[in-house]
């Protein structure tokens, strides 16, 4: 090999070598955006042989946390701690109980605790962090998986729901605590105001594997299909996150403070 082949070897070694620092210098410092927490509050309904619809009844209020990870700008799991109050009371269902004489009514309320894992699809690209303020809303869709616990019957003082449960054991669950596997689907909008800070609105219906929520055991659809044989916890919710940039600079910057063309200067927002 000549000289001149060799010198060129040498420049191209030297600009592929260059060109990789760069690389890594830059990923480096690019910020870490993808972890965000929040809070989430709001009200919570019933849905079941009570109330077959999905328009808010009896709503109560109910609150949670959650974490959630921005793997896009269009992809993101979030994982969710909640809890809330749902009740329901058969004189507001017309036409009455099946397999109950006119008049006989039962009625609950219950604390619910659930823990959500959701994958929410962002229909425009949305970015907390983006310093030119151009994709900061979004309406998105929300699917997932979770658990949920009832706590005990929380009424069925009144004369006639007691009588209800005397008389008719046979259409009436006992049990005092349930759980049940849940199948949470929802839409929501949400909106960055200002850097960092999101906030959102979002209404999720969870489906549960159960028919043990209102205590009524409606025989007469027990082998029919129909939505609400299982019963649903539906809840409308206000949320509010905040996302965490690493504004650390590499180590290459931090011991090599002598040289000032490699000096840390400073937060680089346009890595966003």
């Amino acid at each position: 090999m000549t000289a001149t082949k060799k010198i060129y070897v040498c420049v191209i070694l030297s600009a592929f070598c260059t060109t990789a620092l760069a690389q890594e210098s830059n990923e480096l410092l690019t910020p870490i955006h993808k972890s965000e927490i929040g809070l989430a509050g709001g009200v919570s309904y019933y849905i079941g042989d009570f109330n077959e619809s999905f328009v808010p009844y009896m709503i109560n209020p109910m609150g949670g946390l959650f974490y959630r990870h921005n793997f896009t700008k269009y992809i993101n799991v979030r994982l969710q701690a909640s809890m809330g109050i749902v009740k329901g009371d058969s004189r507001n269902y017309v036409g009455g109980l099946q397999g109950f004489p006119q008049g006989v009514h039962l009625a609950f309320k219950r604390n619910f605790y659930n823990i959500n894992a959701f994958v929410e699809f962002n229909f425009f690209p949305f970015s907390s962090v983006d310093p030119k303020r151009q994709q900061i809303f979004t309406p998105f869709l929300m699917v997932g998986a979770g658990y949920t616990y009832f706590d005990k019957n929380k009424i069925n003082s009144e004369p006639q729901l007691n009588n209800a449960v005397a008389l008719y054991p046979a259409l009436y669950d006992s049990a005092k605590t349930a759980s049940s596997v849940i199948l949470p689907i929802g839409f929501g909008f949400k909106f960055s105001p200002v850097n960092q800070w999101t906030i959102g609105v979002e209404c999720v219906f969870h489906k549960t594997n159960t028919d043990k929520m209102d205590f009524y055991i409606n025989r007469s659809e027990k082998n029919t299909f129909n939505i609400f044989n299982k019963d649903w916890v539906s809840t409308i919710l206000l949320t509010l996150s905040y996302r965490f940039v690493d504004k650390t600079p590499c180590a290459t910057y931090r011991t090599n403070k002598s040289s000032k063309k490699r000096q840390y200067t400073g937060f680089n927002k346009e890595l966003y």
